[in-house]
């Protein structure tokens, strides 16, 4: 049963925290359940990550997500995060890594649909919470690519209908 409640959009675009708000209003309203978030898995990654990134770096990214969004689904009834497996395939497909892309997204399309009940797709249009913090890349134009290959991989996913969950634009 799906119990990932997502956050997806580049950096700057306020998902961190409404995965905390929105995390914090599911145990308020329902004090019975167990709610875990998984916020800012990429500010562990010990490679160069955004512009710089590396192969490496993305498919740490990647398995790292994967690791926590397993374990956290089998210890907690509610999952929020902070990014979708998807959101790391837009930065794997902006800096260029195709094939490592490709791997990954045939696995998100097994994952995805199992796992995600809901995913909120902030774009920076209508939010604007870009800050320097040392993690994120405030380049505009990084952040638009991000943003489009994201649109790219959403439309590909609901004209397939690999992802039946719900899918918002806020």
């Amino acid at each position: 049963m799906p119990k990932v409640i997502a956050y997806s959009g580049a950096q700057g675009t306020g998902k961190t925290t409404s995965a905390y708000n929105h995390a914090r209003e599911l145990k308020i309203t329902n004090p019975d359940k167990s709610v875990v978030t998984l916020c800012d898995l990429e500010a562990f990654c010990p490679f160069s990550i955004n512009q710089g990134t590396t192969e490496e770096a993305q498919a740490w990214i990647f398995a790292n997500q994967i690791r926590q969004e397993l374990t956290a689904i089998h210890r907690f009834d509610l999952v929020v995060t902070d990014r979708t497996v998807l959101d790391v395939i837009a930065y794997t497909r902006v800096a260029g890594f195709t094939s490592l892309a490709a791997g990954m997204m045939a696995y998100a399309a097994h994952h995805v649909p199992h796992h995600y009940l809901q995913i909120y797709f902030k774009q920076s249009k209508n939010n604007q919470h870009c800050h320097q913090d040392g993690i994120r890349d405030v380049d505009q134009g990084f952040r638009q690519a991000i943003e489009d290959v994201l649109v790219e991989i959403y439309r590909e996913l609901l004209d397939s209908a690999v992802y039946p969950g719900r899918l918002y634009h806020v």
